[in-house]
């Protein structure tokens, strides 16, 4: 899940509906318009290394520069990008896969099969640093490797000769191929990568592209810090022929009032409304709508033992009942819906057909009483009568900026002897802080990668570069290797059993505190076609867009 976990735009949940509008089947040649298309970023551009991206705005920009072997089409299924074909073994532990012919990277060189090797390689390789290396793990040796008990060069992809692959799984994965969509799987140019070194990825100009654009040169691309950056077509990607689009220009607008402004005046074709007062201001302009997001909002608890209230179940099981979350979304966000798991609403459908988030469903319910009970009971335990505890958000995010500021008053309201430090930091330190455990409790947003419990859930084990809290629930592990080897990774049945079993243990043990999944309400340029008109996700997949006059 992108940190958007993240981000980390991340960015792509897919339901059973299709994601994209009809991707323009319509000859544009006569009706498309020659200006660039206009999208906004609410925070800076962290990234263009598609191993270290984690952030939704570098997962949405890599979308549109960079190819893999796969990707999801516009009826929200795995669709051949660079791959020919995927050939999987009867036993689903071999993936030979046939690369297009004639691939070439954005400078002319050619890209081959050990493109893959290296860019795998390295995003599993521990001294990479790899937010996404878990997304490898089901490859072999993939977890061995980035915990430092094997060599890289023992990962389970090998390229034969210029063309092919073969794939070896530690254990067959369904999904194996939804989560070849992920930027963590691109190619890289290790001839390109090692002349750049660390400077790889930190600006346009020190990074290679394979996908439908590429960035502008100099300081019309992305030099680390600017503001307005643009893509333009790259003609040596081996679709260019659907690329309709003249260009994309970013620009980074942190203040979502200006960027609906200057969707009214023609400056953005697409512009998001994050506020109450917003979505009431703009409900009737044009291209007015609101979208489904996979995307969830929770607050962490810090259980590294540095905060030794955190580490005490009773204060975190209070902090959970004294949530009010109904009553944080009707101030800061109507359009959101209250969360009982830690996966989003409408990901995905256990094999009873529910939809997961209500099969899995725990019992996340705000109970002032009880909460206050437990908190004094908690307190006792740790010799305390009062409790200071910091609660961080995104200082440039309009939900965060609320979500802080109505916790508080409602925690402190339903916990005696509870006081709240509001700490309010830009996105990127939040993320940093998140990552570094440099926090007490902090809200974090995840967004879905693909449409599966394990994109979220994966998070959580003991070790995992996701599990921010840094907690170790031992029933949580036991679902969750159940859920990852065999026999029950085979069995959708008995998986989803182990995915509810999961999410009950993170329950019980009050590790992480869900609180909505999101929607977002949106202003869409009627003339913007072949981008998502169901799925908010999807809206930053340009490689089909164009505009009509």
């Amino acid at each position: 899940m992108n940190k958007f976990k993240i981000g980390a735009l991340g960015v792509l949940s897919l339901s059973a509906v299709a994601l994209l509008a009809a991707c323009g089947s319509s000859n544009s040649s006569s009706t498309s318009t020659t200006r660039n298309i206009q999208y906004s970023l609410n925070s800076d551009l962290l990234t263009l290394d598609s191993s270290l991206a984690a952030d939704v705005n570098s997962i949405d920009t890599l979308l549109n520069v960079e190819s893999g072997l796969v990707r999801f089409d516009k009826n929200a299924q795995v669709a051949n990008d660079l791959a020919q074909s995927i050939d999987i073994s009867k036993d689903g532990l071999t993936y030979t896969v046939t690369l297009r012919p004639n691939l070439k990277w954005s400078n002319g060189d050619k890209l081959t099969a050990q493109d893959f090797v290296y860019g795998w390689q390295r995003t599993i390789d521990p001294k990479t640093g790899s937010e996404y290396a878990q997304a490898l793990y089901p490859v072999k040796n993939a977890q061995a490797i980035n915990m430092g008990k094997a060599p890289v060069s023992s990962l389970g992809i090998k390229a034969v000769g210029d063309s092919k692959l073969i794939i070896t799984l530690e254990a067959p994965t369904p999904y194996f191929e939804k989560l070849m969509t992920e930027q963590a799987f691109y190619p890289l140019n290790q001839k390109f990568v090692e002349k750049e070194g660390k400077a790889y990825g930190t600006t346009s100009d020190k990074t290679l592209y394979d996908g439908p654009y590429m960035f502008a040169k100099g300081d019309k691309g992305w030099t680390g810090s600017n503001k307005t950056f643009s893509l333009v077509k790259n003609p040596n990607f081996y679709d260019a022929k659907s690329v309709k689009a003249s260009g994309v220009t970013y620009q980074v607008i942190t203040n979502t009032t200006t960027a609906a402004e200057l969707y009214k005046q023609g400056k953005l074709d697409v512009a998001i409304l994050d506020t109450p007062d917003l979505v009431a201001a703009n409900k009737s302009n044009k291209g007015f709508k609101i979208l489904p997001a996979p995307r969830v909002d929770v607050l962490e608890y810090n259980q590294t033992g540095k905060v030794p209230a955190l580490s005490n179940l009773k204060i975190r099981q209070a902090l959970n009942l004294a949530t009010n979350r109904q009553g944080l979304l009707d101030t800061a966000a109507p359009y959101f819906s209250v969360n009982q798991t830690v996966t989003p609403q409408g990901l995905d459908k256990a094999p009873n057909g529910e939809d997961f988030a209500k099969y899995a469903a725990q019992p996340y319910t705000y109970d002032a009483t009880k909460a206050a009970t437990l908190f004094k009971e908690g307190l006792k335990e740790l010799g305390k009568t009062s409790l200071t505890l910091n609660l961080e958000g995104d200082s440039d995010d309009a939900f965060h900026k609320a979500a802080v500021d109505y916790l508080k008053g409602n925690l402190e309201q339903i916990l005696p002897g509870l006081t709240i430090n509001e700490v309010l930091v830009p996105k990127a330190q939040r993320l940093k802080d998140a990552q570094n455990g440099n926090f007490q409790i902090i809200v974090s947003s995840w967004g879905a990668d693909y449409n599966e419990p394990s994109d979220f859930l994966g998070n959580f084990y003991t070790g995992s570069a996701m599990n921010d809290g840094k907690f170790s629930n031992s029933t949580f592990d036991a679902a969750w290797k159940a859920a990852t080897t065999m026999p029950d990774i085979a069995n959708p049945d008995k998986l989803y059993v182990d995915y509810k079993a999961g999410e009950a243990a993170l329950y019980n043990q009050a590790n992480v505190n869900p609180l909505d999944t999101q929607a977002k309400p949106i202003l869409m340029n009627p003339n913007l076609k072949g981008v998502s008109q169901v799925n908010s996700a999807m809206i930053y997949d340009l490689r089909n867009a164009y505009l009509v006059k």
